[in-house]
């Protein structure tokens, strides 16, 4: 009878032993499954945007342009996210631990001089502050821990590269609140968002200018920068022009490499309004349209659109053709003016000088502190065959911003008047009127007394309208008076003699 029993105890041993196995490879593939799933994508969202001399009316951007780009975000598409991210990611955590271990041993370093100043017995502060010590140094030998697995990270060359869905933060649904002074690498993995879109719209003489960044918050990753502008009204057009940037950038796909060749040598070269430094390295752009220029003192710019495909190598060369030159003069009967063309000053008359032939050159003439902006266009006075010209123009005899500053005072103190003068005006005409109704009602008793103050009052009306009639003229002059002088700041246009 034992046997059995003992078969039965054995069996149901085994029985726990595969049950608790079980469960522990279930919890397994639990904990697999959540930590696998932490990141199968590569999340992004929009972030509150920042208003600057917005109108009241379009307050409500701040919120409608993100809840706008997360849903023009939301197309299919892939990120290629390099070791160098995945390594950037992993960071965050390193440092921090190290840096809470530099904290620690700072507090301690704090407590043990503090027992200098303590009121306790030597052998005591010897005690404590030989304990202090030992936990300082055990805190460096952590610190020096922590630091090499630091730098075995970033050296670590096991990290490849892998592609990853591209998803919009709760499927578009939310702007993402991300207070401005906050870990940003903290507060988007605490949420599992990659990246995030933060933005500003700013009033540019009503027009809405739009600018944008796209940061992972991570240590040494690039950020992307895109800018709009254009009519409030156009702000859905302008956030599928954002959404668009954004999307091209971050699939991160592989650069395609361009070799810029520019004759002359010494010219200056923008991609995408960024100075490049041209030579015999290669130029790395990202897959989408770019803006290339070329441009050199002496020479016509020129300009290309670059639509880079990625993983492709492109040879551009570009060649400056010189500029056109034709030779100007002007014959003033003030010869003391000096003149100021380019970085090319000339003092007295006559002047003469090689400008552009094909563009539009300011000349700048001053003599004492009266100035005069002179706008000289080939094209209104060139004529074929002839490469040398004698210009004409109109010079300020006077100072022009003394002369607007004045002028403005004038004008606003015409106005005041006319603004103190109108009410009185009214007031007397109400008052002259109610006279009247009120005589021709009989509700008054017409006497001596009465015609004089009526008449009184009628004069006072009549010579009040005729001031503020004469101050409303006064002030349409002035005004007039006041565009004329702030015209004399515009510059003048040059006419063939």
């Amino acid at each position: 009878m034992g046997k059995p029993a003992d078969g039965g105890g054995q069996l149901g041993m085994k029985i726990k032993r595969l049950c608790v196995a079980l469960v522990a490879v279930a919890v397994a593939l639990c904990i697999f499954g959540q930590t696998k799933g932490e990141e199968p994508v590569w999340s992004i969202t929009a972030a509150k945007f920042t208003l600057t001399d917005v109108p009241e009316l379009y307050a409500s951007y701040s919120t409608a342009l993100p809840a706008m780009l997360n849903l023009f975000c939301s197309i299919p598409a892939n990120r290629l996210v390099t070791p160098e991210e995945k390594k950037a990611r992993r960071l965050p955590d390193y440092t921090s631990k190290k840096l809470t271990l530099i904290r620690e041993r700072a507090l301690l370093i704090a407590e043990r001089d503090s027992l200098y100043l303590a009121v306790i017995s030597e052998k005591e502060k010897l005690k404590r502050t030989g304990a202090l010590n030992k936990k300082i140094t055990a805190k460096e030998v952590d610190i020096q821990k922590a630091q090499k697995k630091i730098d075995e990270l970033l050296n670590d060359t096991s990290f490849t590269a892998e592609t990853l869905p591209v998803t919009v933060w709760k499927d578009g649904q939310q702007v993402f609140d991300l207070p401005e002074y906050v870990n940003i690498p903290q507060a988007l993995k605490a949420e599992h968002i990659s990246a995030v879109i933060n933005g500003s719209v700013q009033d540019l003489a009503g027009y809405m200018y739009v600018s944008i960044v796209v940061t992972t918050g991570l240590p040494g990753m690039p950020e992307y920068r895109f800018s709009e502008a254009g009519p409030y009204q156009s702000i859905e057009a302008i956030a599928r022009s954002l959404a668009s940037q954004i999307m091209t950038a971050i699939k991160n796909t592989q650069p395609a490499r361009v070799l810029i060749t520019v004759e002359p040598e010494n010219a200056e070269v923008y991609l995408d309004s960024e100075r490049l430094q041209v030579g015999e390295k290669p130029t790395y752009v990202y897959e989408g349209s770019h803006r290339l220029e070329a441009i050199a003192s002496g020479y016509d710019s020129a300009g290309k659109i670059i639509e880079a495909q990625a993983g492709k190598d492109y040879l551009l060369k570009i060649k400056l053709k010189k500029e056109a030159l034709i030779s100007v003069g002007f014959r003033f009967k003030k010869p003391v003016a000096d003149v100021f063309l380019h970085t090319q000053y000339f003092s007295g008359m006559p002047f003469e000088a090689d400008i552009p032939a094909e563009k539009t050159t300011v000349v700048s003439f001053s003599y004492g502190d009266v100035k005069t902006y002179v706008v000289l266009r080939p094209q209104n006075f060139m004529r074929q065959g002839l490469t040398k010209y004698q210009l004409q123009t109109t010079l300020n005899q006077k100072n022009t911003k003394t002369w607007i500053d004045r002028r403005r005072n004038i004008l606003y103190w015409s106005l005041g008047a006319f603004y103190v003068s109108l009410p009185i005006f009214m007031i007397l005409q109400g008052v002259t009127a109610d006279m009247a109704s009120a005589i021709m009602d009989y509700r008054i008793e017409i006497d001596e007394s009465v015609r004089e103050k009526y008449n009184a009052l009628f004069i006072s009306t009549a010579v009040m309208q005729g001031l503020t009639i004469g101050l409303g003229i006064n002030y349409a002059v002035q005004l007039g008076l006041y565009l004329h002088a702030a015209d004399q700041s515009i510059p003048k246009e040059a006419r063939k003699l």
